[in-house]
Parts: structure tokens; C-alpha cells; sequence
């Protein structure tokens, strides 16, 4: 009766010592989540002043050129940041929608596209090994 007692007092601690352990290696990988969250936003922006400046221009005026290679390094080394913590972006275009990790924005008729694939990617999604922290905003083949 003790033997049985004392052997069930043993396996529910190594239960619980496997437990804490799963959940101390899941906050060491996800406990920068919030902080990656708000930095998305300054990626985007990054993205979006990069995306902007007419290439013709850039040629035509050094003061811009300069500017231009500098947000872009940057752009580029938050990039290898992002990587090397173990966050990646989700460009889906022309891959099949999934809810889990998509957002669909709208829907609409394409020839020659099968129904469900994503023809527009309006905003990048993100993951966190694995762990989806921002779905991509799509717009998708109507079936």
C-alpha cells in the first residue's frame, strides 16, 4: 500500500518536473513574442519607405541614393535579425490559402488561377518557430 502510494508520489513529481521544464523551454522561445509583434510594425514601415521611392530618381539624385541604400541595409539587417531569432516571414503569393495562417481579405475571379490560391499578399505574415504571430492579409481566387 505505501509501495504503491509512494511510487505514485514519484511519477506524478517527474510529471510535474516534465511539465515546468516543456513550459520553461516554451517561454524561452516565445517569450520575445510581444517584443517581435512591435517590431513588425517598424518592418513594415521600413518596407514601405524602400518600396516607395521612384528607381529612376534614385539614379538622378545622390542625396536620395544614399538615403535609399541606408533604409535599405537596414531594412535588410532587421531582416537577419528577425531570422536569426527564429522569426520568418509568410509570403504566400500564388500559394493555396490556409485559415491558419492566412488572412483573407477579399475574394475575386481570375482566369486561369485555381479557386483558393493567393493572388495578392497586402501585408506579410510572420512566424515565430513555427508559431504563427501574424497571419498574411491576401486577397484570394473566388471558386
Amino acid at each position: 500500500m505505501f509501495q504503491d502510494k509512494y511510487k505514485r508520489s514519484l511519477a506524478e513529481s517527474e510529471n510535474i518536473r516534465r511539465r515546468l521544464t516543456k513550459q520553461i523551454d516554451e517561454a524561452k522561445l516565445f517569450g520575445i513574442q510581444s517584443f517581435c509583434k512591435d517590431l513588425l510594425e517598424v518592418a513594415d514601415v521600413l518596407g514601405g519607405a524602400t518600396e516607395c521611392v521612384p528607381k529612376e530618381e534614385i539614379e538622378k539624385n545622390p542625396h536620395l541614393k544614399n538615403l535609399y541604400e541606408g533604409l535599405s541595409t537596414t531594412e535588410a539587417q532587421l531582416q537577419q535579425v528577425f531570422r536569426r531569432h527564429g522569426l520568418i516571414p509568410v509570403n504566400p503569393l500564388n500559394e493555396k490559402f490556409d485559415p491558419n495562417i492566412h488572412e483573407a481579405l477579399f475574394q475575386q475571379e481570375v482566369e486561369g488561377k485555381p479557386p483558393g490560391t493567393v493572388i495578392v499578399v497586402s501585408k506579410v505574415g510572420y512566424k515565430l518557430h513555427e508559431r504563427v504571430i501574424r497571419p498574411a492579409l491576401v486577397g484570394v481566387v473566388k471558386g
